[in-house]
């Protein structure tokens, strides 16, 4: 298969490169687990240097240094430094408000993709729904609102950008994205759930949401759409039977031929493998003019097994390489917001942070009284307050387990688990390097999707759109036929 040479390609497999040369020295972090702390001395296999100067500096300090705000006049150890400057010049800018905005988008792209960013490039709406975008809201929690809202015009504009008006929304949940899709931008939607819970909820909220808007809008007439309880297979890339039912549906619901038309293939955070079955059923399906998608869900991703069903590696370019392996642990620690921790770092709100302190210290009490079967158990959910002793986190985290297995008093009432707690800081620091590498993790997967997208010859754009403490998950794929 022969790769685009454009620069921006050229460089995608530079940046991927240089990030698995980062990770061949740093990745057994990403790989650690938290809870093992303790019980793999984690601490001690970090560089001395790091780990003197961690000693001399505040939780408070690291948060907004790693945040790139004003710092305190001490040195940083400068291999310390030299790795988050590498980690900044290999990811893209979190942060979709900064100027000059960075994102990665194939050079030969002949869609124009720059109005997908252009406030001034205004698409048609249904203004009668628009005056009564409140009743858009009802059962959707605000940050869902905030991601429905900036996601329904970015797919709005692809469909633009595309020249078709029909979109297939995968994973579809209850409908939320595809009320607005529908009713807002008057386009003809299509929800793919495999839940028929959710489908059924969806139906639901439709007819809910027809009879109020009538109330107020008496010749309101846009149409629903369309929900298919269905399930697309990841084993079958083409999916035939699933895409002639979409087309009949397009053709015998909405009156579109899709077939000739075409339709765009939408998900917002789906989950794991979901993502890269669209991209595979874009590549294969004529007819199918434009995907965009935001990732989710990295950990449920298939990374071993045939060839042919693997979420990843994707790209033949990575494929190639003997150095691509991504660990379950590092791939969920990509799923978080490094911004957000950082927060809680600076303003002293450690409460959310010392639990995994508290899980650490469980974890090496378990595997002391019960032996390795303990190791990474299922423990219950804790939520650790101001007041809230470890021997309190032991007895709830511990609840359901036998008598046999709960931590006692005589367990942790000694001076090494006092001595070890007291450390609380190193934890929440190790944890806090996790979250500075994790990016590397996100982008490599993300840029892995677009060169699958480039070796086909379709022509991607990777950008931030979401604000990332609202929507942790914030880069949007796309690429239009």
């Amino acid at each position: 298969m022969i790769m685009c040479t454009c620069d921006v390609c050229l460089g995608v497999r530079r940046v991927v490169d240089n990030i698995f040369e980062i990770l061949k020295i740093h990745g057994w972090i990403l790989d650690a687990y938290i809870i093992d702390f303790y019980q793999d001395d984690l601490w001690s296999k970090l560089p001395s240097s790091w780990r003197n100067f961690f000693k001399t500096i505040s939780i408070q300090e690291l948060g907004s240094w790693m945040l790139d705000e004003p710092q305190s006049k001490k040195v940083w150890p400068l291999s310390l430094i030299a790795l988050k400057q590498s980690i900044k010049l290999l990811t893209i800018d979190r942060n979709p408000t900064n100027d000059p905005e960075t994102k990665f988008v194939c050079s030969c792209a002949q869609w124009n993709y720059r109005k997908l960013k252009n406030s001034d490039f205004k698409i048609p709406k249904n203004d009668l729904a628009c005056r009564h975008k409140n009743l858009f809201t009802k059962h959707i929690k605000i940050k869902k609102r905030y991601e429905i809202d900036k996601f329904s015009e970015i797919c709005a504009k692809c469909c633009y950008l595309a020249n078709c008006k029909c979109i297939v929304d995968t994973g579809a949940g209850m409908g939320h994205l595809a009320r607005q899709l529908s009713y807002k931008y008057n386009l003809s939607v299509i929800c793919v759930e495999q839940t028929k819970e959710l489908s059924d909820l969806a139906n639901k909220y439709d007819a809910e949401y027809l009879v109020t808007i009538k109330k107020h809008l008496p010749d309101f007439n846009s149409r629903s759409s369309y929900h298919l309880c269905a399930k697309l297979c990841q084993e079958d890339s083409s999916n035939e039977s699933l895409i002639e039912n979409i087309n009949e549906i397009f053709e015998s619901t909405f009156g579109r031929k899709s077939i000739e038309e075409g339709f765009g293939f939408i998900g917002l955070h789906p989950c794991g493998d979901l993502a890269v079955t669209l991209l595979k059923l874009y590549v294969k399906q004529p007819n199918v003019k434009f995907i965009t998608i935001v990732g989710c869900c990295y950990m449920k991703l298939t990374t071993s097994g045939e060839r042919n069903s693997l979420g990843y590696p994707l790209s033949n370019y990575l494929r190639s390489k003997s150095n691509n392996y991504l660990s379950y642990a590092a791939l969920e620690v990509a799923c978080h917001a490094v911004e957000n921790y950082c927060d809680k770092m600076k303003t002293g709100d450690y409460n959310n942070l010392k639990v995994h302190a508290y899980r650490g210290m469980l974890e090496m009490l378990l595997i002391r009284k019960a032996g390795l079967i303990m190791r990474h158990g299922r423990v219950n959910s804790v939520k650790v307050n101001e007041h809230m002793t470890f021997q309190r986190y032991c007895e709830l985290a511990t609840a359901k387990f036998d008598d046999d297995k709960k931590i006692l008093e005589s367990d942790y009432n000694c001076e090494e688990v006092r001595k070890h707690l007291d450390r609380w800081q190193e934890v929440v620091a190790f944890e806090a390097l996790r979250m500075m590498l994790a990016p590397l993790i996100e982008i490599a997967v993300l840029l892995d999707r677009f060169l699958f997208l480039s070796e086909h010859h379709l022509k991607p754009l990777l950008r931030a759109e979401f604000d990332p403490r609202r929507s942790p998950r914030n880069f949007v794929l796309v690429s239009i036929k």
